[in-house]
């Protein structure tokens, strides 16, 4: 579903997505079109933010 806003992300006012994960309105630059998520909520980014709290770097 899209709505018109701005992206808590980038900042940029456009039409908003969905994010299937955390339910964020993100523009279609933030937005994983293949996955239906938020580039923060995407598997590389959930990944890394694992393995960085794990190591401590947090």
């Amino acid at each position: 579903m899209e709505r018109a806003g701005i992206c808590p992300i980038c900042g940029s006012v456009s039409k908003l997505n969905t994010c299937a994960i955390c339910g964020r309105l993100v523009c279609n630059r933030c937005y994983d079109h293949s996955r239906s998520v938020c580039i923060q909520c995407s598997p590389g980014n959930i990944l890394s933010e694992m393995s960085t709290e794990r190591t401590g770097l947090v």
